[in-house]
């Protein structure tokens, strides 16, 4: 079978002038730092020089503009005809001002994405051809000008810059609203079914951070109403404390030599604290796994350039659950709201800090109970929730990130938001799609493996559909 060769691009005009004429608009102000629109118009003209612009379609700029693979579906994003549409305004407006004397125009004819050069000096496109003016009647003779005063010329001047400032504002509201249909799209595809109800929303997602009850330290600044209600540290505990950081109470950091972190921690106590209390602090504090878990979801809304609202557990109200989607930090042990949200769930947490399983499915067990080094008593293995389900209004969602443990909660915010993570929840909730607008409620559960207090290898245990009306 004899080869065929690629087409030739459809003009007579060296490929060399349209690369240039490319890189002119390219670089000027109004696609210099439009990276992807850039991309666009150079994938699109090389594919045309190469003579294989029939190629082009909406899958195809998809693929090699936007990175989309191969299960992208135009019709659920439709980042490739926004941009186009972009691209055609952009263009108008080049060739109105920077380009205005271009010999060669590039045109992108709507609904298509072929590129089209024309050829042709300004004046030589506009311009009435000679056989026309010699045909036509000859122009009747002009009429003596009329003298306007100058108070009906002020006015029209104002009204025209009123029009122009109408104008102004609308076209900048209308191209607000494309750039956010833009960026709306492109998150949904990036992050997924699991976020897109928190990224569609037009107002920002409140995220609720923990802050349990803490007994810390008493310190020199503490009113005496606080000193008063503090409870005295036994001698035995006293002991404890100065076995745990090898370190005596008489040993100041001036008289020990060369003390190690953990003797320099203990000194530090014992100076400050020459008997030593604690004070029941509720508002001053959050797990270090749920303040990374914060860490994780203000990177993710940082990449969707959408906002978040934060707040603390205990300055809550049932209102401000009512007007936002929902992201909750911590579990029951350390935020308050967490156990108001347990009707109907699979998977709850008990008051023996495990998690117990109401309904298992074959291969999954009855309770999920941490692990321990019995030696060093430090955490081993925990146990965390994902749970998406609907919030106190209907048309509002509310996702818990909650671990027995802090370490928990931590992976189970890495969980949704990172890629590799997210691509997988993601393939599993569009094979389990029923309706195009239907709204997925679940369960995850994880086990987390710990290594010195951080978490390490995270594992999915069991994803569990959720009734409508959980």
């Amino acid at each position: 079978m004899q080869a065929v060769e690629p087409e030739s691009p459809p003009h007579d005009l060296p490929p060399e002038e349209l690369r240039e004429a490319l890189e002119r608009i390219l670089t000027s102000k109004y696609f210099i730092n439009a990276h992807k629109k850039k991309k666009f118009l150079r994938v699109i003209c090389d594919l045309y020089l190469e003579g294989r612009a029939h190629e082009l379609n909406e899958h195809m700029v998809g693929y090699y503009v936007f990175d989309r693979d191969t299960g992208y579906n135009p019709s659920e994003d439709p980042i490739v005809r926004v941009t186009a549409h972009d691209i055609r305004k952009k263009l108008q407006a080049y060739y109105q001002n920077e380009g205005a004397t271009e010999r060669i125009r590039l045109e992108l004819p709507a609904g298509s994405y072929q590129p089209v050069f024309v050829a042709g000096l300004p004046e030589e496109r506009t311009s009435i051809p000679h056989e026309i003016i010699s045909n036509s009647a000859k122009p009747e003779p002009e009429e003596p000008a009329v003298k306007v005063p100058l108070r009906e010329i002020g006015i029209g001047i104002a009204v025209l810059f009123l029009v122009a400032t109408v104008a102004l504002w609308t076209w900048n509201r209308q191209l607000k609203q494309r750039v956010t249909e833009l960026e709306l799209a492109h998150s949904s595809s990036t992050f997924g079914e699991l976020w897109a109800p928190f990224l569609a929303d037009d107002d920002p997602p409140l995220v609720i951070l923990s802050n349990p009850p803490i007994l810390r330290f008493t310190n020199a600044s503490d009113p005496e109403v606080l000193i008063k209600d503090s409870i005295p540290l036994p001698p035995d505990a006293l002991k404890v404390l100065n076995d745990k950081f090898v370190m005596h109470p008489e040993v100041s950091i001036k008289e020990s030599q060369g003390p190690t972190n953990d003797q320099t921690a203990s000194a530090v106590v014992v100076e400050r604290n020459r008997t030593p209390s604690l004070i029941l602090s509720t508002s001053s504090y959050t797990g270090l796994g749920e303040a990374i878990g914060l860490h994780y979801l203000t990177d993710l809304f940082r990449r969707a350039n959408r906002p978040i609202v934060l707040k603390q557990s205990r300055t809550i109200s049932a209102e401000d659950l009512r007007k936002h989607n929902v992201i909750m930090l911590g579990g029951v042990w350390v935020n308050e709201w967490s156990s108001k949200f347990t009707r109907n769930e699979d998977f709850v947490f008990t008051n023996k800090a495990t998690i117990e399983n109401r309904h298992p499915q074959p291969g999954e067990e009855l309770e999920y109970i941490p692990l321990f080094d019995r030696r060093t008593g430090g955490l081993t293995v925990d146990y965390a929730l994902i749970t998406v389900k609907p919030n106190i209004s209907d048309n509002k969602q509310i996702m818990l990130l909650a671990g027995v443990y802090s370490q928990g909660t931590e992976a189970a915010t890495e969980y949704v938001t990172n890629k590799t993570y997210l691509d997988y929840v993601n393939q599993r909730l569009q094979q389990r799609k029923t309706g195009a607008n239907s709204r997925r409620y679940f369960q995850i559960l994880l086990k987390v493996a710990v290594e010195n207090g951080i978490p390490t290898t995270i594992s999915t245990i069991a994803l569990h559909e959720l009734p409508s009306d959980t």
